[in-house]
């Protein structure tokens, strides 16, 4: 076709270039330095260098420090991980299974790590990123990738449903080698810059650095760890390891069995956490936080029944009723008022009245109307009687400067969180920032209103609130409790697939949707009929027992 498609560049710079030019030649047009780029985003969508342009087209830079960019250096790392392992161990089974502090914990199942093998893996490592190998993308038959990776042994790439519908694969090859992502990777090996590969438990730790490309390669022992090592050893428990084995099961006719034993298992931790909370004799409050859709709202309702099964009687009190006067409410950087940091909150007021209930006192409890944004006080008087216990839940129930008047012994701290998930195969493992936004995208959307394009639209700074507020805190919990399902994304697909196609391609939030559409594309449906009432991921999909 002989025409010129006009292209939009960073800072408006525009070119005009012949149909089918390399999207990355159109940009070398203007920019001479592209080591930072990873990739690029063409009309909303991310790709790689070649590309190839069709239509008058907008392009934009993809960097480390942005979300998809730290995704591409990660896949990109995690490519270059498998060459060095398959050139030093051939057919190595590895499996991704936590993400710590931005480092990603690995296992290989068929081989002890040792400190030494670890040195050869990094070093092979180097060697392989300063050769800036090009990491060329295919398309390729289904046949032929039935063949490449039945040679690799690593057939379990296929088994996710949305390869099952396709004729063909996306692979990408380098120096011999080839695997595929869920994702664009850099154009070569050359664009990691910085990395680590340390010992860690019985696996090793990707080190992969912050936006300011730093590393942080020290070794915390987590009890976040603890939770995903019970995760994946219960996983083998249920037979379902990835996304292929929970499809089978489905279409098996094995849904009920895969609900039950999940709904069990949480209720299981719930009865444990309770015989811990017994344990310690002086408990007056439990305080609970946790990330956006985690599920508190449900878990705390839950834990309220097995409370009063023990004779407590659980008394609820919400921090959001203790938000200081909107006059007095700090302002962010954008000039906003800052809801989220812990000074938009009465400290003083909610350290002293938390202490007078446990000294016995009676206090005047307040509640916050939003709409004017003051607080009220209509006579909701409280004293704590012999058998009463305190439920608080916030974002800032874990920081102790919220609780710096109530002694250590009459505290009872609890992290809640879906914070691991399945994975697609050994090397993609799905964040459980993703599962939280399909749950507050479906809740949002039918019980407050929210357009998905709002969901969107807070969700990064939802996202900043919880690292700089509650993320810390987690390591002096007395309990985690891991409100993630294994059959849930089977479920939130038939809610969130028809929302998330309501994103325009012209939004900026366009990528994003395509990618978890995309992503729920790898699971079968599932039927929810046979979902307790009072389960957790009722509180997302309705038709549950408990306020939502």
């Amino acid at each position: 076709m002989d025409k010129n498609i006009k292209v939009t560049l960073p800072n408006n710079k525009i070119v005009e270039v012949p149909y089918k030019t390399s999207a990355i030649d159109a940009v070398k047009l203007v920019e001479k330095n592209l080591d930072d780029i990873l990739s690029l985003k063409v009309n909303n969508e991310v790709k790689n260098y070649q590309y190839e342009l069709v239509k008058d087209s907008n392009i934009e830079y993809v960097k480390f420090e942005s979300d998809d960019g730290y995704r591409v250096y990660s896949r990109t790392l995690k490519m270059i991980l498998y060459m060095a392992l398959t050139k030093l161990y051939s057919t190595a089974d590895v499996e991704f299974i936590a993400t710590i502090n931005r480092n990603q914990y690995f296992v290989i199942h068929d081989m002890e790590i040792t400190t030494e093998k670890i040195k050869k893996i990094k070093s092979k490592m180097e060697e392989i990123i300063a050769k800036r190998l090009p990491l060329v993308k295919r398309v390729v038959s289904l046949e032929e990738a039935t063949v490449l990776y039945t040679e690799s042994n690593d057939l379990d790439k296929l088994e996710n449903m949305d390869n099952r519908l396709k004729s063909y694969i996306s692979m990408y090859f380098c120096d011999g080698m080839y695997n595929s992502f869920y994702g664009a990777l850099a154009p070569d090996t050359g664009y990691i810059k910085k990395f680590d590969l340390i010992k860690y438990k019985k696996g090793a730790l990707l080190v992969i650095p912050n936006i300011h490309m730093e590393l942080d390669s020290q070794i915390r022992d987590t009890k976040l760890f603890d939770a995903y090592i019970e995760f994946n050893n219960l996983k083998e428990v249920i037979g379902v390891s990835n996304i292929g084995n929970l499809n089978e099961m489905i279409l098996e006719n094995k849904s009920n069995e895969i609900i039950q034993v999940s709904e069990a298992i949480h209720q299981r931790k719930l009865i444990e956490m309770i015989q811990d909370i017994e344990k310690h004799k002086n408990i007056k409050m439990i305080l609970i936080a946790g990330p956006s859709s985690s599920g508190k709202t449900t878990f705390a309702q839950k834990m309220g029944v097995q409370l009063k099964l023990k004779g407590y009687r659980p008394i609820t009190i919400s921090m959001d009723n203790y938000f200081k006067e909107r006059k007095d409410t700090p302002l962010g950087e954008d000039g906003k008022y800052d809801f989220e940091c812990v000074e938009a909150l009465d400290i003083e007021l909610f350290n002293r009245q938390m202490r007078d209930l446990i000294n016995g006192k009676t206090v005047e409890l307040p509640e916050f109307d939003f709409l004017v944004g003051t607080k009220k006080y209509n006579g909701h008087f409280l004293t704590l009687k012999e058998n009463d216990i305190l439920v608080i839940e916030g974002i800032h129930a874990l920081n102790p400067i919220c609780t710096e008047f109530t002694p250590a012994e009459n505290k009872y701290k609890i992290y809640i969180a879906p914070i691991v998930t399945l994975n697609i195969d050994g090397y993609t493992k799905v964040s459980s920032s993703d599962i939280r936004f399909l749950r507050r995208m479906v809740r949002d959307f039918a019980t407050r209103g929210h357009s998905v394009e709002k969901t969107f639209a807070l969700w990064g700074n939802v996202k900043k609130g919880e690292e700089k507020y509650i993320f810390p805190y987690v390591e002096d919990v007395n309990y985690i409790y891991n409100s993630s399902l294994i059959y849930e994304p089977s479920v939130m697909k038939t809610f969130a697939q028809p929302l998330l196609l309501q994103i325009e391609k012209t939004s900026p939030f366009y990528a994003e949707a395509r990618r978890l559409y995309e992503y729920l594309n790898n699971f079968l449906p599932m039927e929810t009929s046979n979902i307790p009432v009072d389960s957790i991921v009722r509180e997302f999909i309705g038709n549950g027992c408990f306020y939502r």
